[in-house]
């Protein structure tokens, strides 16, 4: 699943985050074989990120991505807006 970085201003390059999903989820999709919460690195790269379809469907519940490029007034992070 294709994501995409929320307040990404267009700027090339990489930023990554770290999620776990598996502390909030209580469900073996986000956990390893001994039952612990996987942490997970995303990296973005010029604002998107390919990730498997439940992590994608979690950041993007959890605000922590967005499911289209397009920045509304006051998403950049980081700028002013008139």
């Amino acid at each position: 699943m294709k994501i995409f970085q929320p307040g990404y201003d267009g700027r090339i390059g990489a930023s990554s985050v770290m999620v776990q999903p598996g502390t909030e989820v209580d469900t073996s999709e986000f956990k390893d074989d001994y039952g612990k919460a996987i942490l997970y690195r995303v990296e973005f790269i010029n604002g998107v990120a390919k990730v498997p379809a439940n992590l994608g469907k979690w950041m993007i519940d959890k605000g922590y991505a967005k499911k289209s490029p397009v920045i509304l007034p006051g998403e950049i992070v980081g700028r002013a807006t008139a």
